[in-house]
């Protein structure tokens, strides 16, 4: 399963605060799991927010992903599929 994740600084963090979110960032990029990958990542030049394409095997794989950066950020999950397997689908929902 395809996502795109959309992280925006939830609020203004202090100096120690950023070091946190920082150190939990380079967890993840160090240590990305087995099965996952991460396909685009674009940080913005403020440095407040950031575009992520992630491969994960479900949805509760992203979630846990995820959870570390609770309360740091706030985040917007959309799932994505490629433009030739959505060709001629209505969309989910609808």
């Amino acid at each position: 399963m395809k996502f795109m994740v959309q992280s925006e600084q939830a609020r203004q963090l202090d100096d120690e605060e950023r070091a946190e979110l920082y150190k939990r960032m380079g967890e993840f990029y160090g240590g990305i799991p087995e099965g996952v990958t991460l396909e685009c990542d674009y940080i913005r030049a403020d440095r407040l927010g950031s575009w992520s394409v992630l491969d994960v095997p479900d949805r509760a794989t992203l979630d846990g992903i995820l959870a570390p950066f609770d309360g740091y950020v706030r985040v917007t999950v959309t799932e994505l599929v490629s433009g030739a397997d959505g060709l001629g689908e209505a969309p989910p929902g609808s």
